[in-house]
């Protein structure tokens, strides 16, 4: 079992895993999690898939190719959860969560997103459409989240502590994203063309 450490530049203990220092997985906490993955319509959700590649890549020493893990999403979200079980096994932890159905929701989730965003493109089925695809943003994210807690202990930070204050470049990403937000809703109280 890792031995438990304290780092001062962080608020709690954190459990140092025997690969190397780094946390294999990005942390961040719930409220920060999902604000920004509403509040920037969805695009967080590139970065939080990204970061996770990039410190488990770290975390291993090895390859993995972030980017377009993180692009590919739809196609990596089963194997980051995968690790990160395995991260808790390795470490003992008693953690109760379910990697697979997690992340087969995701998923799901993302493959509505991405057909009602095609649809509402081609202005087929408005508003319909464009309201599904909106709605769906939180169901998402929601999801997302509870895999992100399995994500968080794992990296030896559950509540995410360590992750929780809002950055400059949060703020300006959150700024535009809920103006386009806002842009999308006032898009939907107007006449079909």
């Amino acid at each position: 079992m890792p031995e438990t450490t304290y780092t001062p530049n962080q608020p709690g203990p954190t459990t140092a895993h025997p690969i190397n220092k780094h946390r294999p997985f990005y942390v961040v906490s719930k409220g920060k999690f999902l604000t920004l993955w509403v509040l920037s319509i969805g695009l967080y959700q590139i970065y939080w898939a990204y970061k996770n590649w990039k410190q488990l890549e770290r975390s291993k020493g090895e390859k993995l190719w972030p980017i377009a893990r993180a692009f590919f999403a739809l196609f990596f979200t089963h194997a980051l959860y995968r690790e990160a079980d395995n991260q808790l096994k390795r470490d003992g932890s008693d953690f109760q969560w379910r990697p697979v159905g997690l992340a087969t929701l995701f998923v799901i989730g993302l493959l509505i997103s991405n057909l009602a965003d095609t649809l509402a493109r081609r202005n087929i089925g408005f508003p319909i459409a464009d309201m599904v695809s909106l709605g769906i943003l939180p169901v998402t994210g929601w999801i997302a989240w509870l895999g992100q807690r399995g994500l968080n202990a794992a990296a030896g930070d559950p509540e995410g502590r360590s992750n929780a204050r809002f950055t400059p470049l949060n703020y300006v990403l959150m700024v535009l994203g809920a103006l386009i937000l806002v842009l999308a809703c006032y898009g939907l109280t107007l006449p079909a063309q």
